[in-house]
């Protein structure tokens, strides 16, 4: 046997192993960027889900809840408790705007979405200061998450009260 010969035998075992090494390189490939898919989805859900316990939580000072207690006996807030309300209440709606960027980037699906548009929405039923809050707030949030707020908020029309 003569060199050439070795030389066209090496050649074409390369060429019957480099076939299913490449199909098994693109497969492991995909493999891998699934995993790394259903990772960052989890993670985004578990960011998700801190940022509502940490507005939450927020909500549950002292002041806020006085306040709240205020709104729902409809009595009058004093000025540091409106402020206060605002203030969380902005901090909800950014928290909110940035479920939506999630969504939009494919980390949250279809359902996650509409539950959190539909809690969304119930943000303004019966309360007339977080619609105020959104009224003159809303030009500096994505226009597209506004236009969202602005359905849900028209779904719910019927269930806001007089006063504040």
């Amino acid at each position: 046997m003569d060199y050439e010969y070795w030389i066209d035998l090496v050649s074409q075992i390369i060429n019957i192993i480099t076939g299913p090494a490449v199909i098994f390189s693109v497969w492991f490939l995909v493999a891998q960027i699934q995993t790394q898919i259903k990772v960052g989805k989890a993670a985004s859900r578990q960011s998700i889900a801190e940022a509502h316990q940490e507005v939450t939580l927020a909500g549950l000072d002292p002041l806020l809840m006085k306040a709240k207690k205020k709104l729902i006996m409809n009595e009058k807030l004093e000025i540091e408790e409106e402020v206060g309300l605002r203030i969380h209440m902005t901090a909800i709606l950014r928290a909110r705007e940035n479920h939506f960027y999630q969504y939009q980037m494919g980390m949250l699906d279809d359902e996650e979405w509409k539950t959190m548009r539909k809690a969304l929405g119930t943000l303004f039923m019966g309360n007339k200061l977080n619609l105020d809050v959104w009224n003159k707030s809303k030009s500096t949030f994505n226009p597209e998450f506004v236009k969202i707020v602005q359905e849900e908020i028209e779904l719910r029309k019927d269930t806001f009260k007089d006063g504040k």
